[in-house]
């Protein structure tokens, strides 16, 4: 797009749990869901490939947010915010880190006191309480629009993080418009699998949809088959649509994600429009790790002390971090 540059910063695709966006105009710098995350998978502790991508991962988030003016959250899951303790295994988080991001900014954030399940209320609450402090201002934004300049910040009604009776809650898209060209960022939508998700982000006519798609890495064991069929359904309807989507986030962590998107890249193809990773969009080759992470144990041993590192109970391993080979 001529008028609105976007670059991830962060996603599966780039190895870490995450959908940090930097998004750019002549009028303001904006940097959606400032969070990154590891979690657990397979019964073994990320892989030393995946600590260093995070770090790396946290190191652009930070470097972008010393140019944005905006800070966006979606949801108070920690993949899509910064909290201010200190977590050296899962998020890489600090207070230094909450501060480099937050301090002196315009804080966007999905209002934690409605449309909320109980652990994100009380996330969003603690957040709040210390973001306050240092940002320039915090609201939250819930169905409301702002300009800066001729660039509009828009965030609609939350719309269900995944099904619409999830226990997962809701989170809050956000829809950049500048001179005729959109933007729609939604997070966690999970293809989407609520049709009035759908009708939403097709009713805004964006020139690229950047959404998190499908946890596939879950069939079987949570989330139904019937799930994943309205999600292709969908994703081939946007795709239908759209001239650029961006799919990433929870479908990556599955080693099935590429050939799960065939049947939705047949519908983009047919249109003529682009489907891609967070990764393709920056023109580099999807690298997910998560889903790789037994073959990577078996492939790339870690280091003695880092295994005995792994090995430590959760309470001795939280206060030390994990020791990588440079």
């Amino acid at each position: 797009m001529a008028g609105i540059n976007v670059t991830p910063l962060a996603f599966e695709s780039l190895g870490v749990r995450s959908m940090c966006t930097l998004v750019r105009t002549k009028d303001v710098t904006v940097l959606l869901d400032a969070g990154v995350a590891l979690g657990p998978r397979f019964r073994l502790m990320p892989h030393p490939r995946e600590f260093r991508a995070r770090d790396e991962a946290r190191k652009r988030i930070e470097e972008a947010a010393d140019r944005a003016k905006v800070v966006t959250i979606s949801h108070y899951h920690h993949d899509h915010h910064t909290p201010n303790f200190l977590d050296p295994v899962w998020l890489g988080s600090s207070p230094e880190s909450f501060e480099r991001i937050y301090k002196g900014k315009i804080i966007l954030a999905k209002d934690s006191r409605r449309k909320i399940n109980t652990a994100q209320r009380r996330r969003g609450w603690m957040f709040r309480q210390a973001a306050e402090k240092s940002a320039e201002k915090f609201e939250a934004a819930d169905e409301k629009s702002f300009e800066f300049g001729r660039t509009k910040l828009m965030f609609p009604a939350p719309v269900p993080h995944g099904e619409g009776k999830s226990e997962l809650g809701w989170v809050l898209p956000c829809i950049v418009e500048k001179a005729r060209e959109k933007m729609f960022f939604a997070p966690d939508v999970q293809g989407p699998v609520v049709e009035e998700t759908v009708d939403l982000i097709l009713k805004e006519k964006p020139d690229l949809l950047v959404m998190g798609g499908p946890p596939t890495y879950l069939q079987g064991y949570r989330i139904s088959d019937e799930f994943f069929r309205t999600a292709t359904r969908n994703m081939e309807k946007l795709l239908s649509s759209i001239p650029k989507v961006v799919i990433d986030h929870h479908l990556l962590r599955d080693e099935g994600w590429n050939k799960f998107l065939e049947p939705v890249r047949k519908s983009a193809q047919k249109a003529g429009h682009a489907l891609l990773t967070a990764s393709e969009l920056l023109d580099q080759t999807p690298e997910p790790l998560e889903c790789k992470r037994q073959s990577l144990y078996e492939n790339e041993k870690p280091s003695k002390e880092f295994l005995e590192w792994a090995k430590l109970p959760d309470e001795k391993r939280t206060d030390t971090p994990p020791p990588l080979v440079s």
